[in-house]
């Protein structure tokens, strides 16, 4: 069997990146039968390094090319010609990125539903990404055989909001927190102590409790705040930080912060993002909506308890694992930062569930389970 996988969204550090990747990464490491022809395009950003060491496997094809991500869009969303496999001949099956979906000759399509954010809540969105999205949905519902959707929540409000897919062509199959979460935790005390203080000295911090994702409307980020400084009010002897990592989106930012405890970290190289996770005194993620919600699991893998909203696919993610709450209510988010910050016995609670949680989770599980439904087709 030929796959195609279209890997043009792994350079822009986002959860799709970060997903694209790693299920290439592990399906041509359980998968040494079939040919997987890696599509990547971009005119300015060059392959990235994580897939040029593929090559060196016999079962993959790379097809690189220069055509700028909007041209594709326009031509594959817009107008619908060119099929992909004038660019990489014949495929089998063609796994569809969340930006895109181009027409087909022989293959047979399959897309992975990320999250319904631009459908269902618009107002937290870039218009370039409402009117993209809804071409690339509504063309994947015509096309598509089958749909990967990252939590039941996705699946959900998948079904809801296109009636003309039915349930038989979904699968939830999760995504995961990559090996190098697990292997922190197997390193001695000593040693990870040792890369947790590379990380306060790198970053300028102390004790801290981390948020996680790009700056955008849905993370709610103004509410944390607010909740932070409640917290601070109320607590103001306590010398804990919020440190807040990710790079900028769009929406109204979070800049010309008064509180000298609050800390915008900007964006982290993927090389910091375990001991960053590993060193905060807690996660907390109030987003308003999520897919997946990603950094809970890598925050739960290290030993690092999470604070999480009780919407959307996170109740999901967490489990009995997290401390739940209204993302809505400052007073709730900011209660939260104190027991946790005040109750070491609650710490460690939620730390031991965590790490039984986030065991669910596999890269390994999601290849697997991925070539499945490529076999399915």
């Amino acid at each position: 069997m030929i796959i195609c996988i279209d890997i043009t969204a792994i350079p822009y550090g986002t959860g799709v990146s970060n997903y694209t990747l790693n299920l290439v990464r592990n399906l041509v490491k359980i998968d040494k039968i079939n040919t997987y022809k890696l599509f990547f395009s971009s005119f300015r950003l060059p392959l990235p390094s994580e897939i040029n060491e593929l090559k060196k496997q016999a079962n993959v094809k790379i097809y690189h090319y220069r055509i700028p991500i909007s041209v594709l869009e326009y031509l594959w969303n817009r107008l619908h010609i060119f099929p992909i496999e004038f660019f990489v001949g014949k495929s089998d099956v063609v796994h569809t990125s969340d930006w895109t979906q181009p027409p087909t000759i022989w293959g047979k399509t399959i897309t992975t539903v990320h999250d319904l954010a631009p459908f269902l809540f618009p107002q937290w969105q870039h218009p370039k990404i409402i009117e993209t999205h809804s071409r690339k949905l509504k063309l994947a519902a015509k096309y598509c055989r089958r749909f990967i959707c990252v939590s039941q929540n996705t699946q959900n409000d998948l079904l809801k909001l296109f009636p003309q897919i039915t349930k038989d062509k979904t699968f939830v199959i999760y995504e995961a927190a990559e090996d190098k979460y697990d292997k922190f935790g197997k390193l001695s005390k000593d040693l990870q102590k040792k890369k947790n203080e590379v990380i306060y000295r790198q970053y300028g911090l102390k004790k801290f409790i981390l948020a996680q994702g790009t700056r955008e409307p849905r993370k709610n980020l103004t509410k944390l705040i607010e909740a932070f400084n409640l917290f601070k009010n109320k607590n103001p002897k306590n010398t804990v930080e919020l440190a807040i990592a990710g790079k900028y989106g769009w929406g109204e930012d979070v800049i010309h912060l008064k509180n000298p405890s609050i800390k915008i970290l900007g964006y982290i190289p993927e090389k910091d993002m375990v001991s960053l996770h590993a060193s905060a005194l807690c996660l907390v993620y109030p987003s308003l909506y999520e897919g997946f919600g990603l950094p809970i699991v890598k925050s739960m893998k290290v030993g690092t308890p999470v604070i999480a909203s009780n919407t959307s696919s996170l109740p999901e993610v967490t489990g009995p694992a997290a401390i739940l709450v209204d993302p809505t209510n400052t007073d709730k988010i900011a209660s939260a930062i104190e027991n946790i910050v005040n109750s070491p016995n609650l710490r460690r609670s939620l730390v031991t569930k965590g790490r039984k949680q986030a065991a669910k989770f596999s890269w390994s599980q999601t290849a697997k389970d991925t070539l499945n439904i490529y076999k399915s087709l």
